[in-house]
């Protein structure tokens, strides 16, 4: 499809999923989620992997932007939210630290530039962190325990699966890489970015109240170090690294995301503020877009 066409396909893959979740059909977004991450996603991380013009430095250098990146949106949170409760403050550092690095910017960086390597780097070891020391800082700041299960499903998640297997397959099929069938296997792959954007319209938290975040102290500190906060973070980070090609605009893209979706259920299972958590996401997606949406009009990514 056309860069043209996919983005047209942003709102109205969004909309239908805002039409299912009004209609009741019964297609929950859960449904959807785990199409998405033990099926689709890992087929186009282990087909991204075997990309030749992905070089071991490249690779590297992308993970570990990742991670500072990640560090220092936690250190700002942190010390931004001196003087609020635990509870309230463990809120603030989870969903000002854990983007939505996957259901929303992946549709976006693939209409505009056609190529979503950098953006899987860049997303798969937020993932990891956010499924482990993340839910560990949730259980800390909040109620409940971090059990063994949780520990194992992280360390079997598909997508990383996906990437090692990827990895260690690249010397061995860099001829399968020029075939139609790669292309076929890349293509089923590709569905997660229609799927996401699917998702993050049936799973977005719409409410009169998700209107109002200014008035709760909580969701207006996120909201600030999501959309402000962490872009300058990122700017600072391409600044001083000069990334090449597209991993620029990735990366900046990626710091303009609102919290995960995902945080809703960790907000809940581990007594985090769940009502902060929703409105942090809702009207701040929209935010995001628009502020998106204009950088790339005036063609600044």
């Amino acid at each position: 499809m056309s860069g043209i066409v996919d983005i047209a396909l942003i709102p109205a893959l969004m909309l239908v999923g805002v039409a299912l979740q009004w209609a009741k059909l019964g297609l929950k977004a859960s449904h959807i989620e785990l199409l998405i991450l033990y099926f689709t996603f890992p087929i186009l991380m282990f087909t991204e992997m075997l990309n030749p013009s992905l070089g071991s430095l490249y690779l590297g250098g992308i993970v570990a932007v990742a991670l500072v990146y990640l560090i220092l949106c936690f250190l700002a949170s942190y010390g931004l939210s001196r003087g609020f409760s635990s509870r309230a403050r463990g809120t603030i550092v989870f969903n000002s630290t854990f983007l939505n690095s996957m259901f929303l910017p992946f549709p976006l960086i693939y209409a505009f530039y056609g190529n979503l390597s950098v953006a899987l780097l860049f997303s798969l070891p937020i993932m990891i962190v956010h499924n482990t020391i993340g839910i560990f800082l949730a259980s800390y700041w909040g109620s409940g325990r971090v059990g063994k299960k949780t520990m194992l499903q992280t360390l079997t998640f598909p997508p990383l699966l996906a990437f090692l297997a990827g990895l260690l397959a690249r010397p061995l099929l860099a001829s399968f890489a020029s075939s139609t069938a790669f292309d076929a296997l890349h293509g089923l792959g590709l569905l997660t970015v229609y799927l996401s954007l699917v998702l993050v319209g049936l799973s977005i938290p719409i409410s009169r109240d998700s209107l109002f975040f200014f008035r709760n102290r909580v969701t207006g500190l996120i909201t600030l170090n999501r959309m402000l906060v962490s872009p300058i973070l990122a700017l600072i980070l391409i600044a001083v690294l000069n990334p090449i090609g597209i991993a620029k605009n990735t990366i900046l893209i990626m710091s303009l995301m609102p919290p995960a979706i995902t945080n809703l259920v960790i907000a809940s299972k581990f007594g985090l503020d769940i009502r902060a958590t929703s409105q942090s996401i809702f009207l701040p997606t929209l935010v995001s877009l628009g502020i998106i949406f204009a950088l790339w009009f005036f063609a600044l990514i």
